[in-house]
């Protein structure tokens, strides 16, 4: 037997005697994505409608103050999330986070995870829930997705937490396509319109190895620097990107760190 086979093999095995130890980086992402407009009031804000975030959350990063721009078009703020682009007519069909890091899938159900993620160990799963765009349609309806994808949520996030290998090195990234309105209209319905500070400003949370814990509620970050965010986790460029790496997220000495508020 090859001697420093041998010796790392050990080494290896009295680790696992005493405990497994996390990645210093992630090898897996879990991108949620919120589609249909969900505020940051409701799934993040507040405990008692998404108690499964919250949890992620306060073992995470989050930068309480992410702005989106396109809150008219889901389909426009979603490929602007995935490529780092802002999306103007003409242009050409620049690579998304999946094509950067060639290897993902994108899906629509949460309960897909436990399924997907042994049989491929893909780097990347997007997925992109668009039950919340039912506010259209009734506020309490807008609630109940909210609440149903908290404890979609939660059921991911103790698969991975106890799963032996998973556990070790994923992330699991949330972010809405933006928000939705400040207040429900005259007939009780909440939609994403213009001009609210709810609409246009979101949390974006990040879990994982080798992300710092804490909030960030004053640096402004962007709906354009997910995407170059989500490939330096894998050391990857985002050459296309128009956004940047977000700062102070990794644990990395030599990346920038924002100023915290305190509390």
């Amino acid at each position: 037997m090859n001697r420093r086979f041998f010796l790392n093999r050990a080494a290896v095995c009295a680790a696992s005697l005493s405990f497994i130890p996390r990645t210093r980086s992630p090898q897996h992402v879990i991108f949620i994505v919120n589609g249909g407009g969900a505020r940051k009031k409701d799934y993040y804000e507040d405990p008692a409608i998404s108690p499964n975030i919250g949890r992620l959350a306060g073992e995470g990063f989050v930068f309480e103050e992410d702005h989106c721009e396109r809150v008219s078009s889901h389909d426009a703020a979603f490929s602007e999330l995935l490529r780092g682009r802002e999306l103007r007519p003409g242009d050409p069909a620049f690579p998304t986070i999946l094509d950067y890091l060639g290897n993902g899938f994108q899906i629509q159900s949460l309960d897909m995870i436990p399924l997907i993620m042994p049989q491929y160990r893909p780097r990347i799963v997007v997925c992109r829930r668009m039950s919340h765009d039912i506010g259209h349609t009734g506020y309490e309806k807008y609630l109940r997705a909210v609440k149903a994808t908290d404890a979609a949520v939660g059921r991911v996030f103790r698969w991975v937490k106890g799963h032996p290998y998973f556990s070790r090195n994923t992330a699991i990234v949330i972010r809405p396509e933006f928000g939705r309105d400040d207040e429900v209209n005259a007939h009780g319905d909440l939609h994403h319109s213009q001009g609210f500070y709810y609409t246009h400003r979101v949390a974006s949370i990040f879990w994982g190895p080798g992300f710092n814990r804490g909030v960030d509620k004053k640096t402004v970050i962007s709906r354009l620097d997910m995407a170059p965010t989500l490939a330096r986790i894998f050391n990857v460029d985002a050459s296309y990107a128009q956004g940047r790496v977000v700062p102070g997220l990794f644990t990395s000495p030599d990346a920038p760190r924002p100023p915290i508020a305190p509390g």
